[in-house]
């Protein structure tokens, strides 16, 4: 066997079929006038009966942990424990697109589940739908949610929404606006955020160019509710047995509204602003994020000759060009293969 080649190469690998990874579905809409509506963070806590013993309290963690592995595509071995816990938890494990469990807490058994961003579009709205479903039958308490509006169209930009909520259109439950801009230098645009709601609120509305932040990949104005505490549990409530364009859509009402004041004398009566109004019936009629497509073997190549190809270089430099400590590393990094990493391989194996 060449020295510098891994032990058991030419072995067969059964896997599973491969994970989805963590990218953000970018793809714009087929209609350009349609949204994407999502949840972009859920934040939820577990508590076990207090009747539980603790071996059975360690198996309903588990049993967690099984069920929302599979809705992010990955399996329970994903989840790798941590050095240290988080706030009053003492012990943590991160999973699949940085999702992270947090638990051992210093008094009771509950435990905590956090799914940024990236996990959410992960699962796509489909999976997550059942995940929230099944929380919320199970008693489990949403913390965090946050609802996104993706607007393609960018009919209202950050500027315009922040013009409005200074007019007499505005229906509003916070009085409170800030407004920050991002500026790249040498570049000409920048990125410019209005919040609608304090910092530490149950509620709070963001508004800006997803386009900036993104550096192009989502090319819309993105609208965005966290909700927290009660709300956090209401939306969770409201998304588990509700349609998801509606309910976002009438979170977002419900929380800021325009109508135009000299419609009709009462509120109720009014007409909705024009914009916002065409804003909602896209948000009612938009398409859900669906699970990012698997990165190709030739992609992640790309991405690590990119990222390490550099650092790789020293490495063999500081070994004299030696390229059997390079195998060395692959050894170790093969010993610590995970099911994600196996899938990988099969995937891979199977279109040559």
């Amino acid at each position: 066997m060449n020295s510098n080649s891994l032990p058991n190469d030419n072995e067969p690998i059964s896997a599973p079929d491969p994970v989805t990874r963590g990218q953000k579905n970018t793809l714009t809409p087929e209609n350009p006038k349609r949204c994407r509506v999502s949840v972009d963070n859920l934040s939820v806590t577990y508590h076990p009966s207090s009747s539980l013993s603790p071996l059975r309290a360690e198996q309903y963690m588990g049993d967690v942990i099984e069920l929302v592995s599979s809705a992010l595509g990955g399996a329970p071995g994903d989840w790798i424990e941590q050095e240290q816990g988080f706030k009053s938890y003492r012990q943590s494990l991160i999973g699949p697109a940085n999702s992270r469990l947090h638990f051992n807490p210093r008094n009771g058994s509950d435990f905590n589940l956090s799914l940024p961003g990236q996990a959410c579009q992960r699962a796509g709205t489909e999976r997550l739908r059942m995940f929230f479903s099944s929380f919320v039958d199970a008693g489990a308490k949403a913390r965090r949610v946050d609802l996104a509006l993706d607007d393609y169209e960018k009919r209202i930009t950050p500027a315009r929404f922040l013009e409005e909520l200074r007019g007499p259109n505005k229906v509003a439950h916070s009085k409170k606006v800030i407004t920050m801009t991002g500026e790249e230098l040498g570049m000409p645009e920048t990125g410019e955020t209005v919040y609608l709601g304090g910092p530490k609120s149950a509620r709070r509305l963001r508004v800006y160019d997803k386009s900036f932040e993104s550096g192009g990949l989502i090319d819309a104005i993105r609208w965005e509710l966290q909700e927290r505490k009660r709300a956090a549990e209401k939306a969770a409530y409201d998304l588990a047995h509700g349609n998801w364009n509606e309910v976002i859509c009438s979170r977002l009402v419900g929380y800021v509204d325009f109508k135009e004041r000299e419609s009709a004398p009462r509120i109720q009566d009014r007409d909705r602003w024009g914009l916002y109004e065409e804003l909602m019936e896209g948000a009612k009629k938009a398409d859900a994020y669906f699970p990012a497509e698997d990165k190709s073997m030739e992609e992640i190549k790309e991405w690590f000759v990119k990222q390490n190809g550099p650092i790789l270089a020293v490495l063999l430099q500081h070994n004299g060009g030696d390229l059997s400590a390079i195998a060395e590393y692959a050894r170790d990094g093969r010993r610590r293969w995970r099911p994600k990493h196996l899938a990988l391989i099969a995937s891979s194996k199977k279109k040559y």
